[in-house]
């Protein structure tokens, strides 16, 4: 499909983050928009499983959310398993939520099925994305430096007035913008357990003699001394061509002993993981063995967290000494913002960048283009002030998540084993942690508590 040469605001990546960006962006009067992908269809993984309150509210902003909510399983609570002929702790509960929204629930679908849902709606409204185009340069208009030219790799020139990177972590529109990349709490220590446990896989699977005592309106999490490893009961069903029976998302960090794990580990693999890390690891010793049956998907990554250090920029000029452009450039969803998936906010943050942004940008839009002339200085300035204020929010509500990932990874790599205080008193942190915990969580507010921070209620 060929691009044309200008659009009101080209988005780049076609993932849930981009696409939810154009269908709001159409939703406040902005149609004029371009949604580029370097992918061709069907390439992207399936890795997110969760949408938490908050990011279903925004997704009712385009009308996406009924038709995701019937998708998908509700899931009512977190439950943490400890170990053998140890009761399961449950840490978190839904339901109180009602009080505060209707969606009282994790929803859990699979990314894949989250993407059909969303572009099936965007094609419903003529939203078009253009495939594959890969950005290779973008830089200021030369007539107009308040507009930016994005350059492809085929030698297109697409002259944008806004220009948003929706394209991952490893964004190009980042990059070419010079926008530095980093976690914010610094370098990770490569002796740590963050870092020893970085690398993870993520794989649906089906299972024969499936652990009655992992609910299925639960996210549930085995955590031993040195690992941890999630199991959730996906929504019937998520791969209709390829099995009728319930499928199960596994993801397990990968100690750095068993090395760098296969690109998309097979059954084998999984069932080791099960086996070492996971249910079969907890269940009493006269249990049936849970068995992986079929792997249907599968995929490795290495986990960090990393954050731009601004959300809203210019297109640098065509040599260092030429000036930038005037044009807004953003970044929002894994362009903009990175962690480990623990809590599974990643996607869900970046769908509410998304739907923030798309009424600033529309008013950005219609104010720019009623402008005779381009505007330059205090007058850009002045328009791009609802812009500038939403990236401060977003790189806020970021920091807030990251730091949130990193406190529940700290809980959960607490060693469990003897140590010594002042060399001669022993004491074992594990141990410590799981009686704390089971106490805390005999409140019902505590464990609302924790629902209310997962939700995304308290930081949209």
């Amino acid at each position: 499909m060929t691009l044309p040469a200008s659009a009101q605001v080209l988005v780049v990546g076609a993932g849930p983050t981009g696409m939810v960006l154009a269908l709001a962006l159409q939703k406040n009067g902005c149609p004029d928009v371009v949604v580029v992908d370097g992918a061709l269809q069907g390439e992207n993984t399936s890795r997110a499983v969760a949408i938490h309150a908050a990011t279903i509210e925004a997704l009712e902003t385009i009308d996406c959310a009924d038709r995701l909510v019937k998708e998908g399983n509700k899931v009512k609570r977190t439950t943490i398993h400890l170990g053998r002929g140890e009761a399961p702790i449950e840490t978190a509960f839904f339901s109180p939520l009602s009080k505060y929204t209707k969606y009282n629930f994790i929803l859990c679908v699979p990314q894949h099925v989250s993407e059909k849902v969303i572009g099936t709606v965007a094609e419903e409204r003529g939203i078009q994305v253009y495939r594959p185009h890969r950005v290779s340069d973008m830089r200021p208009n030369e007539q107009d430096p308040s507009f930016t030219d994005v350059i492809f790799e085929d030698g297109h020139v697409l002259r944008a007035r806004a220009v948003v990177g929706a394209d991952g972590s490893r964004s190009a529109i980042r990059n070419l913008a010079n926008v530095r990349w980093a976690d914010p709490y610094g370098q990770v220590d490569p002796n740590s357990k963050d870092a020893s446990l970085a690398n993870m896989i993520i794989a649906d699977v089906t299972f024969a003699n499936a652990p009655p005592s992992f609910l299925q309106d639960s996210i549930n999490l085995v955590v031993s001394p040195d690992n941890a490893l999630l199991y959730i009961t996906l929504p019937n069903t998520p791969y209709p061509d390829k099995t009728t029976d319930t499928v199960y998302r596994v993801a397990c960090s990968i100690p750095d002993e068993l090395g760098v794990p296969p690109s998309a580990p097979d059954t084998e693999y999984v069932q080791m993981l099960m086996d070492r890390w996971g249910p079969n690891a907890v269940l009493p010793e006269d249990a049936p063995r849970v068995q992986v049956m079929q792997t249907i998907w599968s995929s490795r990554f290495r986990t960090f967290s990393s954050v731009a250090d601004a959300f809203l920029t210019h297109a640098p000029g065509k040599t260092p000494d030429a000036p930038a452009g005037t044009g807004p450039v953003m970044l929002i969803g894994d362009a903009a913002h990175i962690h480990p998936p623990m809590g599974g906010q990643g996607m869900n943050l970046g769908i509410r960048d998304a739907v923030k942004l798309a009424p600033l940008l529309a008013e950005y839009i219609r104010a720019a283009s009623a402008s005779t002339s381009a505007p330059t200085g205090a007058q850009a300035e002045s328009l791009q002030a609802p812009l500038k204020a939403w990236a401060a929010e977003r790189r806020s509500r970021a920091l807030t998540v990251i730091a949130l990932v990193k406190d529940l990874q700290k809980m959960m790599w607490i060693p469990n084993k003897r140590q010594y205080l002042l060399g001669f008193i022993p004491y074992n942190p594990g141990w410590m942690r799981n009686k704390v915990l089971r106490f805390l969580t005999t409140f019902e507010f505590f464990r609302a508590n924790a629902a209310w921070k997962v939700s995304g209620l308290a930081n949209r």
